[in-house]
């Protein structure tokens, strides 16, 4: 049977959200910020308005107002954005109960059935965006194929308030003249990595080698190649199913910039403690780390490694990720904000295996160090039992990166194997 896949995406939701009970906003360049006073004072939405004047999502409030000195700026309202992304969700099941959430504002439908056609599918992606309309004030963009890549891919064609198709009659028209840069899990660096081999569009792409990309991309290369064709082999997964997380990362603006050694100590600490708690508590380990360096002047620097075993103790996670960031160097400072994340996750074994090798035993009393720190933590709060580097600066001490946890799902897509 034939599939028909929507994929729905909210216009501005953050913007459009803060500007929906206030009409006289909805003309005039809005944007959505962080607050100052925390020093998360960039911009995390615009409505379009703004959009036409060059503010860009990450800028600095001073920078969109550089831009445009009559910008006018809103805080965020969780509750309010919380309560809207349910309400779309819940219009979303009248239409089929297989629904894949893709953040709070996006989504992908799975609307097949044994007389539903790609036009039929329009048809029904044209009544969904004037319900949202109607019932919230919102507008979404849909996109209709028959696999999620190119649904995804079809959403982004027309904004605000459209419906576009990318079906077998149309693809390559439509697709290969996008740059490849467009094609969903495509970053910057894939981006530059492609260009480097004359792969500049989706169409160059599609006619690539996989071999080809293989070599240049490993694995990736292959599902790439995969994507730019459309194969999507999986279904839509339904949001009652359950997902299995692929990564756990936590990502914090300091109190002040980081210039010193002891700064970029205190924070790694506290963000390697809250990622090796999240893990102990899913009973995983991880062997891929990555740190996220962001400087002052908004530059963001990424680096990786790979542990030599598999861990979930802080003290692995900070010692890796304090060689990435240079080892008391601080090369990259001053920095305004930091993240670290890991990955390659694998079920953590539950029984302690004892050993007489000296590496062995300091892992282990390590382990039920830890362990015990996390159940004086969980009884009596996160800043029951601290380390004595914490105490060195009142400002970025007291932060709690605990309670911001970031937990990533399973990919939407399965990678060729």
């Amino acid at each position: 049977m034939p599939r028909v896949i929507l994929h729905a995406d909210l216009n501005n939701f953050f913007a459009s959200v803060s500007c929906r009970d206030k009409p006289a906003l909805m003309e005039v360049p809005v944007a959505v910020c962080g607050d100052p006073e925390k020093r998360h004072g960039i911009v995390l939405a615009k409505n379009n308005p703004a959009k036409k004047l060059g503010i860009k999502t990450g800028q600095a409030i001073w920078q969109a107002k550089e831009l445009c000195p009559h910008l006018i700026t809103v805080g965020v309202d969780s509750r309010e954005v919380q309560r809207m992304s349910y309400t779309v969700r819940s219009i979303f099941s009248r239409y089929t109960s297989h629904v894949q959430p893709f953040g709070s504002d996006e989504a992908w439908l799975d609307i097949s059935g044994p007389k539903t056609t790609i036009r039929e599918g329009v048809h029904i992606a044209n009544h969904l965006r004037h319900t949202i309309r109607e019932e919230t004030g919102l507008t979404a963009s849909i996109g209709v194929s028959d696999n999620r890549i190119f649904a995804k891919l079809g959403s982004d064609l027309k904004k605000p308030d459209a419906v576009s198709v990318i079906c077998n009659e149309n693809r390559a028209r439509v697709l290969d003249p996008l740059p490849v840069g467009e094609l969903l899990f495509i970053g910057r660096a894939t981006t530059r990595k492609l260009n480097s081999i004359g792969i500049y569009t989706i169409g160059q792409l599609t006619a690539a080698q996989p071999e080809t990309l293989r070599s240049l991309l490993g694995k990736t290369g292959l599902m790439l190649s995969g994507f730019a064709h459309g194969n999507d082999a999986s279904g839509v997964i339904a949001t009652d199913a359950a997902t299995v997380v692929k990564s756990v990362g936590n990502s914090i603006t300091a109190a002040h910039d980081l210039r010193c050694d002891d700064d970029i100590r205190i924070t790694l600490y506290g963000l390697c403690e809250s990622v090796g708690m999240r893990l102990r508590r899913q009973g995983l380990q991880a062997q891929v780390l990555d740190v996220y360096l962001r400087d002052t002047d908004l530059v963001t620097t990424s680096r990786q490694c790979t542990l030599p075993i598999p861990t979930n103790l802080c003290q692995e996670l900070f010692q890796a990720a304090y060689r990435l960031t240079g080892g008391g160097k601080t090369a990259f400072a001053p920095l305004r904000s930091m993240g670290v994340g890991v990955s390659r996750l694998t079920r953590a074994n539950g029984n302690l295996q004892l050993s007489f090798l000296p590496e062995d035993a300091v892992r282990q009393r390590q382990h039920l160090l830890e362990h015990a720190l996390d159940e004086i933590r969980e009884k009596y709060g996160y800043f029951s039992v601290r380390r004595a580097v914490m105490l060195t600066d009142d400002a970025l001490g007291s932060i709690n990166p605990q309670e911001e946890h970031v937990l990533v799902p399973e990919p939407y897509f399965k990678k060729t194997k």
